[in-house]
């Protein structure tokens, strides 16, 4: 009764479909740079043939090297390694940060630019609270009340700062742990 119960083994299909689905995630993460993929998070033998496959330029070598990283996939904690790159990959992160970028410019004051600071540190946990406010109080001096009568000294400082806070934020997300 019990041999009725058991589930059934995946199908030679099926196994050929996760297989080239892992052979994809493979050439998806060997076309990373390597400060990309030191932030997933992946095992010895991995790493070692992700270095491999920086080496090998013909392509129908890349593919059958891309088949044994997806077996190393396979074998690692395959969850992880892609959630991390799906977090890696994350198409919204340069328009998150623009946003947070602009609610800060549109605070009045650096109290009323704190709930975007706290927000931030949500997402970054990592991230020096200090050095983030100290960003958004400069960025919101120099922001500019009528950009058509601002000399251009102040429209300078204006891009500088606003560059400086971006330059913040990419690098936070440069920073952030996927894992």
């Amino acid at each position: 009764m019990t041999e009725y119960n058991e589930p059934l083994p995946p199908s030679k299909t099926q196994l050929k479909q996760e297989m080239s689905e892992l052979q994809q995630t493979g050439l998806d993460i060997m076309a990373l740079k390597p400060a990309q993929q030191a932030r997933l998070p992946l095992n010895d033998p991995l790493r070692r043939a992700l270095e491999e496959a920086r080496r090998i330029t013909n392509a129908d070598a890349q593919r059958r090297h891309a088949l044994f990283v997806g077996r190393l996939i396979r074998d690692a904690e395959t969850d992880a390694i892609l959630s991390a790159l799906a977090a890696l990959k994350d198409p919204v992160r340069q328009q998150r940060l623009l946003q947070w970028t602009e609610q800060v410019m549109a605070a009045a004051s650096a109290k009323e630019a704190e709930p975007v600071i706290q927000q931030i540190l949500e997402f970054y946990p990592h991230a020096d609270r200090q050095a983030l406010r100290n960003q958004a109080r400069n960025l919101i001096k120099a922001r500019l009340d009528d950009p058509g009568a601002a000399e251009q000294e102040q429209r300078e400082r204006f891009k500088r700062e606003r560059k400086r806070f971006l330059g913040v934020l990419n690098d936070l997300e440069r920073n952030a742990p996927l894992y």
